[in-house]
């Protein structure tokens, strides 16, 4: 199996740093502030159109997405690993499922991020992003993958935290689930149509995997 995993939101746990990098940039310009929360509700792909609700004109959001990235890459090391991230990359890896990180975020810097963080190290097949800072869209990623690597999409999975990550698994044919706490909230989820799990512990179950209780009940016996 493939398991396809989005970035931010999903694997790391940046909307804290997100918002706060929106409202300066914001404040430079003269826009309005935004909360997390109206942040969760409004936020969404292609990343121009969320700025475009708020009110930022097109010939603003160039400098905007240009002064917003070197923000939030300044700012990178408050932000830590998603609740459980860790666990779920190593029980994935010890069950041998092939796993691929495909982000918006600009590749290079994506790299440097994954690189970043010892618990990630060796867990990942691949790790894509985009060639610029406009986060448009995944899809293209995810099917160049699929054609290069020759991987069964109907033997793949979609993880991540928006409904943009819903429509790449639906384009290139794989399942999907999302999961709550990221950059949309639950309301706007449930539009996506794909299941919404409270954690990544409760794909264990679903993947055939013991939870961790489980795992380490066994240990204590002998078993693994």
């Amino acid at each position: 199996m493939t398991i396809f995993w989005d970035w931010n939101g999903t694997l790391v746990a940046d909307v804290p740093l997100v918002v706060r990098v929106n409202n300066e940039v914001f404040a430079r310009h003269g826009y309005r502030q935004t909360t997390q929360e109206e942040y969760r509700r409004l936020f969404r792909f292609p990343v121009i159109d969320y700025y475009r609700d708020l009110g930022v004109k097109d010939k603003d959001f160039p400098a905007i997405a240009r002064e917003w990235n070197e923000g939030y890459v300044a700012g990178f090391h408050e932000v830590p690993l998603a609740a459980n991230a860790a666990e779920a990359v190593r029980r994935f890896r010890q069950a041998g499922f092939r796993q691929v990180i495909v982000s918006a975020s600009q590749r290079d810097q994506l790299r440097r991020q994954v690189d970043s963080f010892p618990a990630l190290q060796g867990m990942f097949d691949e790790v894509l992003g985009l060639h610029d800072v406009y986060a448009v869209s995944k899809v293209q990623l995810a099917k160049d993958f699929l054609a290069r690597d020759g991987a069964d999409a109907s033997d793949a999975m979609f993880l991540g935290d928006t409904n943009h990550d819903a429509e790449v698994a639906r384009a290139i044919g794989c399942r999907c689930y999302l999961i709550s706490g990221g950059h949309q909230n639950d309301e706007v989820l449930s539009h996506s149509g794909a299941p919404v799990l409270k954690s990544l512990t409760e794909l264990f179950p679903l993947l055939g995997l013991s939870s961790a209780e489980e795992e380490d009940g066994q240990k204590s016996c002998g078993m693994i």
